[in-house]
């Protein structure tokens, strides 16, 4: 099983909230709304896979918050804070790895979360979830995972493989 947080969830996020999803021992998906800040800034960028709507705002203003985007990026994540970079826009937060995906402006982020899972074995996430956790969480690792996982290879292989034809890999 997959946990969705959605953000609603993320809204009314605490400190108590972050220790839960630390402590999960599933698959995290995390999506937020249209500002993301404080504890639900740092529950984000702790999720497993975290995907903000197009045009949002990713506010790195606690201690939490900062602590989530040192995990997720590593030493990266100084350059915002040396820059004195607060409110990051999604696109801007995609691009350095503080994030996984962008919901489409318009999409309901839960409707976006749940058709993106439907194509992906939950096993498979699971598993590589609790792997990259279990190493704590290589920003390179995480990324690279997120970023086979969303262009749909692992599942390609697997269905090639079961129907008995050639995989039909995207290229770039």
């Amino acid at each position: 099983m997959i946990a969705i947080v959605g953000p609603d969830d993320l809204g009314r996020a605490d400190a108590a909230s972050l220790a839960a999803l630390l402590g999960q021992r599933r698959m995290v998906l995390a999506v937020g709304g249209a500002v993301i800040e404080g504890w639900g800034a740092a529950m984000v960028l702790h999720s497993d896979f975290a995907a903000v709507p197009e045009g949002a705002i990713l506010r790195l203003d606690s201690a939490a918050a900062w602590g989530g985007a040192f995990w997720r990026i590593g030493p990266r994540a100084a350059r915002f804070h040396f820059r004195g970079e607060r409110a990051i826009p999604a696109g801007a937060a995609l691009e350095a790895g503080l994030c996984d995906a962008l919901v489409p402006a318009g999409r309901d982020p839960i409707d976006w979360a749940r058709e993106w899972l439907a194509g992906r074995s939950s096993l498979a996430l699971s598993s590589a979830a609790e792997l990259l956790r279990s190493r704590g969480g290589d920003p390179l690792e995480r990324a690279e995972f997120a970023r086979l996982f969303a262009a749909g290879e692992p599942q390609e292989g697997l269905d090639a493989f079961l129907r008995k034809r050639p995989a039909r890999w995207k290229e770039g």
